[in-house]
This record gives C-alpha cells, structure tokens and sequence, in this order.
C-alpha cells in the first residue's frame, strides 16, 4: 500500500529537509509553500497525509486545518511548528490536527510520528475495503436514487451511519424503511457485527416481549429449562432493527425506553440487568403524533426515538426511479428465471410512470416479477402491462398526495402554478381519460378543458 504525503511550508530548506528525512519507497511525497495552492493540491488529489507548518504567508495553518476538517475531515494532518510553539500545536489538536512535530525534532521522531499516522491510515483503508466488500455482499448497491429526494436521504443516512444515534424511519408500507436500515449500519463502524430485524407486527403480542429481552428458566409455564437469549442480547455490538414500532404495547414501549436511555434489561423473570452497547433503528407507517394524542403510543418514548428521523417518500413523489427500479428487478429475475429481458417499450415506461403504485417498491416488485414469468419475448410491452393498464381504470378516487412544491415570493402565479400541477398528476393517473379525470378532480368535464387549453397541459400528448 502506496501512500501520499503532502509537504506544506514557505521554507523550501524545511521541506526538503523533511522530504530527506522521510525518503521511503513506500511514499509519494510533494511540497507546497503557500496555503492557497495546498488546498487546491488536496482538494484535486486528496492525499493520505499533510504535513503542515502553523504559519503561512498567506493563511494562518490552523485555519487551513479548520477548513480541511470540514470539506476533507478523512485527511490527517500533522502541524509543524517552531521550537518553543509547542501548546499552540496542542491547541491544534483540538481541532482535529492527528499530531504535531517541532521543525527542530530529531530525525528519528519525526519518522515515528509520520509512521504512526500512517498505520492510522493503512487501518483506515483496511476496514473501509472490508465495509465495501460487505456492503457489495449484502447487494445494498441497491439502493436506486436517481431522484433528488433519494440522494438527498442516502446523504443524510450515511451522516447518521458515523453516529450511534437511535433513528427513526418513516412512510408508507414498501417504501424501502428496511433496506436504508441495512444501508445505516453497514456504512457504520457496527457494520461487520450482527444485524438483526424484529417485525413487530409479526410476532404475536403475547410472545413479543420474551422474544425481544428473553426470560430466565422457569419464568412462566412452558419456559425452557435453560431460558431464552433475547433478540436485543444477541445484537448486542451491532444494530437492531425494529419494524412497525406502534404495534408494541405501552408496557412494552415503557420497557423499550429504559434499554434505550440505560443501554440495560431485565430478562422476563430476571432480577439481574444485562448491559448492552446496542444501535437502534426504529421504522413505523403508522401517524405517531396521532397514536400519541389516542394514548396508544408513549410521548416520552418518540421524543426519544424522533432524533434523528428520515421520511420514505412514496414511488409517486420519486417518479424518477421508477424505471431505474424496474430495471433493477429485470436484471434480478433475469438471473433468477434465466431470462434475457433487456429492453422496455416507451409505451410500457409511459404505462409504469403513470400508475399511481399504491404499493410502492414492493408492488413494483410484484409486477415485474409477474411479468418476467410469463414473458417469451426481450422487451417488456404494454400487453405485458395489461393487469396494471386494469388496476389503473378500476382506480375510485382516495387519498393522493401530490409530487410539487412551490416557491414563496418567487413573483409567480402560484395559483396557476398549483392548478396546473394538480391537473396534470391527475390526468396522469387517469391515463389521460379527462372524463375520469374530471371525475376525480370533482368538477365539470368543460371545466377541465377549459384549464387544459388555458395551461397548455399535455398540449403535446394524446388525450381522450
């Protein structure tokens, strides 16, 4: 492993001397003299270790190490001063310099402390290599996030992954809450240790809670003789994800808080405490704040869960991923039905990005899967669509939440811009059938052409 060091100081006999010094097959080393151009220098080629005198003629050092900390915070950086600067060095520390070294140090130590950086840095890319090869072995490349809101949640859930924040995921079903839960702890320091997933809903509420804290030999009738290992014990190191969190019971979520405040349980039936050093990761569909204000889900517990908190959008508001996720699960059942379906019609992508996906992923998933069965052909079509060509013309109406923002004091007719928005989502869903459209919007079928002539919607696409 070759590793790069960056030189910086404005005496030209300092850096060679300490490129002398630190001659090593093993190294790449460059010097700078100025902080301008060693920003640029880092910035472009991001080396593994920067060397950096506290005073520059054009930039005070610890304010380059400041700025360094912020945009490239991976980067070590060793400060150089002069004899007898020694606490201002330390106090360099403090903003996040690795080391320091005094420019009148002997050769010896200065070869010591770069060496020990170093090793820092080889320990570093050794388990990020590992942290990649099991994220790849768990197939979380993926994750599709083409769309803005998807970039935007995958930036903040690797923020959250460097934390043991306990985080909460929200949105509908099939939204994609357990597969960000795998992403946050396997981008986090937890990554090679266990990850377990409870579906709260699932397990029957009389057995829940000895299947979450476990329970001591003979604690209740049936018990095995030797008791039960709880699944929050046998994460313990790693990550816990617990799904649908509001089916728990008050007793449970009361119980569910103190290992969250205490990192400790009590076994059912046991009078000891378990220390656990635990991250974790909370999904629910279900409207907290109302089960809340219904006494069916504890206050003191959200604010204790809701601190770190990522909403799933719904397929409808990423429209585009949709294709993207339909590719994806091409290329799945290619490999699992031994197909070679490399291709979709423009009329199919039109018919995939129009559906409303009550679903979301899981039912694009659903249709896919179905459609890769009975296909013969390498290009999926609108006949392979027919069943969701029906699912969309046997649409009644309900709740729809609508993909558009506006921008206040932008100086335009926000009506307008919201009219338009609304008309043509719901023409979307209707398959361009303003008669069903209209019916949907509740207004007249002349009115919804009058609003189509007027915004100029769908002036390019065929209407009925």
């Amino acid at each position: 492993m070759k590793f790069s060091i960056l030189i910086v100081d404005d005496d030209k006999i300092v850096c060679n001397s300490l490129k002398r010094i630190l001659g090593n097959k093993e190294y790449t080393i460059n010097t700078i003299y100025t902080a301008k151009d060693a920003l640029e220098e880092i910035y472009n080629n991001n080396p593994d270790l920067v060397i950096l005198d506290y005073k520059l003629p054009d930039k005070n050092g610890l304010e380059v190490l400041k700025e360094l900390k912020e945009k490239v915070p991976h980067v070590l950086v060793i400060i150089l001063t002069a004899y007898g600067n020694v606490l201002l060095a330390v106090g360099a520390m403090k903003y996040g310099a690795y080391d320091f070294i005094e420019k009148e140090a002997e050769p010896e130590l200065v070869r010591f402390t770069v060496q020990k950086a170093l090793d820092t840095i080889r320990l570093q890319k050794e388990v990020q290599a590992l942290q990649q090869e099991k994220f790849f072995e768990n197939d979380l490349n993926r994750v599709v996030s083409n769309s803005a809101v998807m970039k935007k949640i995958l930036e903040l859930a690797g923020q959250f992954a460097q934390s043991n924040t306990t985080v909460l995921l929200t949105g509908e079903t099939g939204t994609g809450k357990s597969l960000i839960a795998e992403y946050i702890h396997h981008k986090s320091q937890r990554f090679n240790q266990p990850f377990l997933t409870v579906n709260c809903s699932a397990i029957p509420h009389e057995l829940i809670e000895s299947e979450l804290f476990g329970y001591e030999k003979g604690a209740f009738t049936g018990a095995r003789s030797r008791g039960k290992i709880g699944l929050i014990e046998k994460a313990n190191n790693g990550t816990i994800f617990l799904d649908e969190i509001g089916e728990l019971s008050l007793d449970l979520q009361a119980k569910l808080l103190h290992v969250l405040e205490k990192s400790e349980f009590f076994r059912v039936g046991g009078v000891e405490s378990i220390q656990v050093n635990i991250r974790f990761i909370i999904a629910t569909n279900a409207d907290l704040n109302t089960m809340i204000n219904e006494n069916r889900f504890r206050n003191d517990l959200y604010y204790r869960i809701n601190v770190a908190s990522l909403h799933m959008p719904p397929v409808r508001e990423r429209q585009e991923d949709i294709i993207s996720l339909a590719k994806y699960f091409i290329n799945h059942f290619n490999k699992k039905f031994n197909k070679n379906v490399n291709k979709i019609s423009s009329t199919a992508e039109t018919i995939l990005n129009n559906y409303y996906w009550p679903g979301n992923i899981r039912e694009i998933r659903n249709i896919i899967e179905r459609v890769m069965i009975l296909i013969k052909d390498s290009e999926i079509t609108e006949n392979d669509l027919c069943q969701l060509q029906e699912q969309t013309k046997s649409f009644k109406g309900g709740p729809m939440t609508f993909p558009f923002c506006v921008n206040l004091g932008s100086g335009k007719n926000l009506l307008h811009e919201v009219q338009t928005a609304i008309i043509s989502h719901t023409l979307k869903i209707a398959n361009n059938n303003k008669t069903k459209a209209a019916q949907f919007l509740g207004i007249p079928r002349t009115s919804l052409q009058f609003y189509i002539d007027k915004y100029e919607i769908l002036k390019d696409n065929q209407i009925t």
